[in-house]
């Protein structure tokens, strides 16, 4: 875990005061030290400036030095053996860089890895001495007792014939093959199926590999074959566990909320930006200006740390912590958390809103919630417009004129109205970062009683700040959004057609600030609560551990999902399990015999065998066994062991990919790793040894040198990155210890130093990846069919949210019911809160699996990468909206819900099943490749607009009449903020639901129907209802 501190002084102030003063040579420097981290990206510089990451560098650079220095005694690099380098490679694929607690669980992933390959390996060996041809083993043992008469040195002999393959044995590599086989099967179906045990695949495999390459040569059980390797992985572990412990000890409590603090920083900073927002005019947040990119960059970042909130909650209380706050405390607070980035998360919509391209405005009617219909659709892109959208688009934007009723009309009342409550927001905010720093940072402080009082009576003031202004608001604060309209709403008792869009959109930006600022309230009593609570230092013992053996084999979540593309959609929530309880099997019955349950099992079996991560286990367990095959050959056994063969196997294994892209991906990342690392690694060799054998201290000077930027590019490297920079660490290892150990130790097979040894590992690598090249393609998994069906799966889920949302709004309910209202109740809204997080984050995967979906190549086509980029942007903006929607509904009085359904287009049954048919259909084409049906398109506002006109025609014209007299009285109350919001979300996801279906149509194609446009211009113009 890394932090981010902002730069610690300006660039051009530093330079002005260095050239004011005198001869100031240190602040030349600190001038000069800043103008070049200006030049770095930005997680380099970051973490050069932040403390923090300074000590996790410095504690991981000793630790992989320390690693190193064992080579260096002949003593420990002779106890060690040929091995003794994985010390060195254990600390750059599991450095000390975490607390304490996750540390130890890598740590125990590797070591049970270790030993299950062990165990596995010796189970093999005791197989294959038991199957071993006895006649043919005395016969091959007489030969060389015979051949080594008269020889002093009878061991060397017998040892040579060992390692020249002499003994091998076809009956005893044939049970060594079949346990290869299975357990790599096994261990692939690990790293496919739990991507958080993939450490404890990758060491048992090399455990595995290395007992089935080298056990067939020997003659008898030598079980401790893999002991070296052990040994040294242990004095890394040792040595890993003293300096996490001694040097900058950090816990899992700290390291928390440390994340906790920084994005409570970016969340003040979201709210804030809102003034930069409402003081812009509307082109200034249309997409692609520099606002607009920051509000996304911003909401991203925070979408993005969903993950660091939630993934270390499992491990918080494994752990021996110090200080007033227990791992149970803050659990607490992660849902009143989770609920404030939710709801900041969905008040950026308000930007796009307002900035869209297509603020041309659509005719509405005041009679209950067609004006805020308009605004939204005012506030969204323009896809397949009929006849009867531009009519009314054309009647409203001459009103809207005429009346001088825009949107940037109203920008500066909205900013004037809801400027105390935003900035009680961020003050309560800020009030809130500053408890949790300081429990965090005073900790062990003589002062940290002081400090915490008047951190808790600064946040009380805020709290109490926060809630004069969310009363004032909720009392007149908001009456100030409507009074430019006052002229407007009461001609709306008399007529239809008046332009209000500028007020509904005002009411969706004060609902979603209300929901924001109850929120941050929520969150802010929570912590103040618990600071109360705990005022004393105090030490907190683990508890929990039941749960850790739960997460280790929890299935991948939503950021590293692996997902089979045949998988049925899943949203991690309630609903989509629901929904799978319905699907049944076309093709047969529910089994009712026991025959039919075994053949049903079957048929199951063989559907999962078709899935991805079946045949990437296959694939993997194929690679192996064909690349092992040299090890066990008379004539290539003694090639294979001496040129260390079996790192192209360990090659083939590690970059063999579930997905053609990933793959792919994953070669280039490699393959630059291996030469960087190979370079690096020989001119630290040349450096410290010359042309000899290796000096130690020049050795061990030269690699402590060389491993500083190593290992800061293994810490603080984006994560795309990360198979590279490990490659790079790892191809080091190899050319400095198989260097050091050519000349001093002896070994069978020596690969020479420097030179010899890079060359020679370039080229393992180069087989390694052929080798998995060729079994990719045989046949290839697409990552770019992977990302079509995930987008299917995804859409799905956001039908189901949809769903989930109409059946709370139109709920049976009656008006005037002492019953409590379900929809406000804390189980719904914390049902809905995990539905749109989850969603959120598998959007998030969704983006990144797109961008590495692109290394396939244009092959057969270019790939329309633009097309599924904005697939995924749309499905995240639609995620904004129904949170939105879902607040909306939470905060609605029933009694106006339960009145207005009859009057409320949205909710009208068959414009609900026009949605879900369309949800539907762009998800089973996606699916399927199938292209949609040009007569199926409809724009679903058009739709609205025609249920809504025959529900007008069909409907008592006193009942209308009186319906929208009541919505006009009822614009001004408060509850009518959170309804106008709540038409207003649902038009967005509208909006961007005809967007999904037109990218659609473009990806899978489209069926024509000849005339079919012409003739539908033609009716919608006779039968428009003016």
């Amino acid at each position: 875990m890394t932090s981010s501190a902002p730069p610690d002084r300006d660039t051009a102030a530093e330079k002005t005061r260095s050239e004011d003063a005198s001869p100031a040579r240190p602040g030349a420097t600190r001038g000069l030290t800043a103008r070049i981290l200006a030049k770095l990206p930005p997680w380099a510089a970051n973490n050069l400036r932040a403390k923090r990451s300074l000590k996790l560098w410095a504690r991981c650079w000793l630790a992989s030095w320390v690693c190193f220095v064992l080579l260096l005694p002949n003593k420990s690099v002779t106890q060690l053996g040929n091995a003794a380098f994985f010390a060195l490679l254990g600390s750059f694929m599991v450095p000390p860089n975490v607390p304490l607690q996750i540390y130890i669980f890598l740590l125990s992933t590797l070591v049970v890895g270790l030993c299950l390959g062990w165990g596995l390996g010796s189970a093999a060996m005791r197989a294959a001495l038991a199957a071993r041809n006895q006649e043919l083993l005395r016969e091959q043992l007489l030969k060389t007792e015979q051949s080594a008469a008269g020889l002093a040195n009878v061991d060397a002999l017998f040892q040579a014939s060992i390692f020249q393959g002499n003994f091998l044995d076809t009956r005893s590599s044939v049970v060594y093959g079949c346990f290869l086989g299975a357990s790599a099967f096994l261990f692939a179906l690990i790293r496919a199926y739990a991507p958080k045990l993939v450490i404890l695949s990758v060491f048992a495999t090399i455990s595995m590999d290395v007992f089935c390459s080298y056990g067939p040569l020997f003659p008898f059980g030598e079980y401790t074959i893999v002991l070296s390797l052990v040994e040294s992985l242990a004095c890394y572990v040792a040595i890993g566990l003293i300096l996490i412990v001694f040097l900058f000890p950090e816990t899992l409590n700290h390291a928390y909320l440390l994340t906790v603090s920084g994005l409570l920083d970016n969340l003040k900073g979201m709210v804030e930006i809102q003034e930069e927002v409402l003081n812009a005019q509307p082109e200034d947040l249309a997409p692609g200006t520099p606002l607009a990119a920051k509000l996304q960059a911003s909401r991203a970042a925070v979408i993005g740390k969903i993950q660091q909130v939630t993934a270390p909650l499992t491990f918080i209380n494994f752990e021996f912590s110090w200080g007033k706050w227990s791992g149970s405390d803050i659990k607490k607070l992660s849902d009143p958390l989770l609920a404030v980035i939710a709801r900041i998360a969905s008040l950026q919509s308000f930007a796009k809103m307002v900035g869209n391209p297509s603020l041309s405005a659509d005719a509405s009617t005041v009679s209950l919630s067609t004006a805020a219909e308009s605004a939204a659709e005012d506030a969204s892109p323009v896809f397949g417009d009929t006849h009867l959208l531009r009519h009314y688009r054309k009647q409203y934007r001459a009103a809207e004129a005429a009346h001088n009723a825009r949107i940037a009309d109203v920008l500066p009342a909205i900013r004037s109205a809801t400027h105390e409550l935003r900035a009680a927001c961020a003050a309560t905010l800020g009030a809130v970062r500053a408890v949790v720093d300081t429990v965090n940072t005073r900790r062990y402080a003589r002062d940290g009683g002081a400090a915490a009082d008047a951190a808790r009576g600064a946040l009380r003031a805020r709290a109490g700040e926060l809630d004069a202004a969310l009363d004032a608001f909720r009392a007149r604060g908001r009456l100030a959004l409507s009074q430019p309209f006052e002229g407007l709403l009461r001609r709306a008792e008399t007529e239809r057609d008046v332009p209000l869009r500028a007020l509904y959109v005002s009411y969706c930006f004060a609902a979603m600030l209300v929901v924001v600022a109850e929120a941050v309230r929520a969150l802010a009593g929570a912590v103040a609560a618990l600071a109360e609570r705990r005022t004393r230092n105090r030490l907190w013992w683990p508890q929990g551990l039941r749960h850790v053996a739960r997460a280790l084999v929890e299935r991948a979540g939503a950021g590293e999902q692996v997902l089979g593309e045949d998988g049925v959609p899943d949203d991690g929530g309630e609903e989509t399990r629901e929904e799978k309880s319905y699907k049944l099997d076309p093709d047969s019955r529910p089994p009712t015999n026991f025959m039919q349950r075994v053949a049903n099992r079957l048929h199951n079996v063989y559907r999962w065998s078709r899935t991805p991560e079946a045949r990437f286990a296959v694939k993997y367990a194929v690679v192996t066994v064909l690349l092992w095959l040299p090890s066990v050959l008379r004539h290539s056994a003694h090639f294979v062991y001496a040129q260390k063969g079996l790192w192209a196997l360990i090659m083939a294994q590690t970059t063999l990919n579930i997905y053609v892209s990933d793959q792919i991906f994953n070669y280039v990342m490699r393959l630059l790793g291996t030469f960087f690392g190979a370079l690096v690694g020989l001119v630290c060799w040349y450096i410290g040894s010359g042309h000899g054998n290796g000096n130690p201290f020049g050795m061990g000077a030269s690699v402590a040198v060389f491993l500083l930027p190593l290992i800061f590019l293994r810490l603080f490297a984006p994560p795309q990155y990360l198979q590279g920079v490990i490659m790079s660490g790892a191809t080091f290892t190899l050319v400095v210890g198989y260097s050091w150990l050519d000349g001093h130790i002896a070994v069978i097979g020596n690969v020479g130093r420097g030179w010899s040894v890079a060359w020679r590992r370039w080229v393992l690598v180069m087989i390694g990846c052929l080798a998995s090249f060729i079994i990719m393609m045989l046949p290839p998994t697409s990552g770019r069919k992977a990302v079509r069906l995930r987008n299917a799966s995804t859409i799905s889920s956001l039908s189901y949210i949809y769903s989930h949302l109409m059946a709370a709004w139109i709920s049976d309910l009656r008006a005037g019911s002492d019953e409590k209202d379900y929809i406000q109740g804390p189980d719904w809204r914390a049902k809905f809160r995990k539905m749109i997080c989850e969603a959120g984050e598998q959007l998030q995967a969704l983006r990144a699996q797109t961008q590495i979906a692109r290394w396939e190549g244009n092959v057969r086509g270019v790939w329309p990468k633009e097309e599924y980029e904005r697939l995924v942007n749309v499905q995240a903006e639609m995620v904004g909206s129904l949170a939105l929607l879902g607040g909306a509904l939470s905060h609605l009085d029933r009694n106006m819900r339960v009145a207005f359904l009859q009057y409320t287009k949205v909710v009208n049954p068959n414009f609900i099943s026009d949605v879900v048919s369309t949800f539907s259909h762009i998800s089973q084409s996606l699916r399927t490749g199938e292209p949609l049906h040009k007569a199926q398109y409809q724009n679903l506002l058009d739709r609205l607009h025609y249920h809504g006109d025959m529900a007008y025609s069909a409907f008592a014209q006193e009942t209308q009449e009186k319906g929208r007299k009541e919505a006009v009285h009822a614009v001004t109350s408060y509850e009518y903020m959170f309804y106008a919001s709540g038409i207003v979300a649902v038009f967005q996801v509208l909006e961007g639901l005809n967007e999904l279906r037109s990218i659609t149509a473009r990806l899978c194609g489209e069926v024509p129907l000849e005339g079919f446009e012409r003739w539908r211009e033609e009716y919608d113009r006779v039968h428009l209802v003016v």
